[in-house]
């Protein structure tokens, strides 16, 4: 195996661990997966704020709940730093779609 593919899997092994952390475990945990991951403290990188992540899709959101930020546009490193405070850290509270209305 060679380096970009080496490269190529840690990145998908981190990007299904952050899916997997908002759609499968609070769902199975809370009964519910209707709602956000809501960031304790929104993660700045480059011109993305990510303030939550969508418990339904797993797609990364902006602080305004808006944009959706591409996992493709992040680099491995800047990946590893969502996947260090989602799922390593757990920094985040879970918030029903209903309680943001």
């Amino acid at each position: 195996m060679n380096y970009s593919q080496q490269l190529s899997e840690i990145r998908n092994h981190l990007h299904c661990d952050i899916v997997q952390e908002a759609t499968v475990r609070n769902s199975v945990l809370g009964n519910e997966s209707d709602g956000v991951l809501l960031l304790k403290v929104p993660i700045r990188i480059r011109e993305f704020v990510i303030g939550s992540v969508c418990c339904e899709t797993g797609f990364l959101l902006s602080t305004d709940n808006e944009k959706i930020i591409s996992y493709q546009k992040l680099t491995i490193e800047e990946l590893s730093v969502i996947h260090n405070y989602l799922v390593g850290a757990k920094q985040y509270t879970f918030t029903l779609n209903k309680e943001l209305v």
